[in-house]
């Protein structure tokens, strides 16, 4: 796989296949974002998207450990990184790969990166697809025991433990550690990467898939659905049987090619 490299230092992994819609693919994981991870979940559009249709351009997160995904994107950590700094990666494989706008397709932490880039650049994307989207919330409709007050330790736990290789593998000192989650996720809520009041001011056609646990609350879906003027929510896929799963595949394909027809009849793409 080709791999981006950047003026800090940093090497990104990306890959490129297919020959019709322009896709990023923001991969789950959290801080462990990559490639490999969208084999585990519920609908792969690495693996499910037809490839004459679709170019799938799939990014790993820069911070992505080698310890865990050998040969996966790794970086050192410095101080004053934060959300911004992972936008900054997304739109130079954009400029590197000369694309001047594509769609977006995350899930986990993907749709906080894709909603950072529809906030910061929003002339350089069209519809985007948010799967199980991240974010603080109180617990309503998932199944099983329920969590008090809001999710705040689920954010801890999957940062907490990929700081500690960071460390170990001497790529962050603790103190860029603690400033990246402060910069992150302290003092943060909803979605952590944008506001709600920026969530209202998106205008790119959005499909919302709502996650089911506490690391993807349902709430955070519904509440960016109700938010964002040009979206819609698929509820029920992820725990309802492959027929749902299939049905919202089957939309998510759907719904890019629609607005990329959309695009292009705008001029936009």
């Amino acid at each position: 796989m080709p791999w981006l490299p950047r003026p800090c230092g940093a090497s990104i992994r990306y890959s490129v296949k297919g020959s019709g819609v322009p896709l990023l693919l923001l991969a789950p994981g959290g801080m462990r974002s990559c490639l490999p991870n969208w084999a585990s979940q519920p609908i792969d559009p690495w693996s499910s998207l037809p490839l004459d249709r679709f170019q799938l351009i799939a990014i790993d997160q820069r911070s992505a450990m080698p310890a865990v995904s050998p040969g996966a994107s790794h970086a050192s950590i410095e101080r004053g990184d934060g959300w911004h700094t992972f936008r900054d990666d997304q739109l130079a494989l954009l400029d590197h790969l000369g694309l001047a706008r594509c769609h977006l397709l995350g899930s986990c932490i993907g749709p906080s990166f894709a909603l950072r880039l529809l906030r910061d650049a929003p002339s350089r994307f069209g519809a985007a697809v948010l799967m199980q989207p991240i974010g603080l919330a109180r617990h309503t409709s998932e199944p099983g025991h329920a969590w008090q007050g809001l999710n705040t330790a689920a954010t801890s736990h999957w940062f907490g433990g990929w700081a500690k290789e960071m460390i170990r593998h001497s790529l962050a000192t603790d103190e860029a550690l603690q400033e990246l989650h402060a910069s992150m996720f302290g003092g943060r809520d909803f979605v952590f990467s944008v506001t709600r009041e920026e969530v209202k001011q998106v205008q790119a056609p959005l499909l919302v898939l709502m996650g089911c646990d506490i690391y993807h609350p349902s709430e955070i879906s519904r509440e960016i659905s109700r938010l964002a003027p040009h979206a819609e929510l698929i509820e029920e896929w992820r725990n309802s049987g492959p027929s749902a799963v299939e049905a919202a595949t089957k939309r998510i394909e759907e719904f890019l090619l629609h607005n990329h027809a959309r695009s292009y009849c705008m001029n936009e793409l």
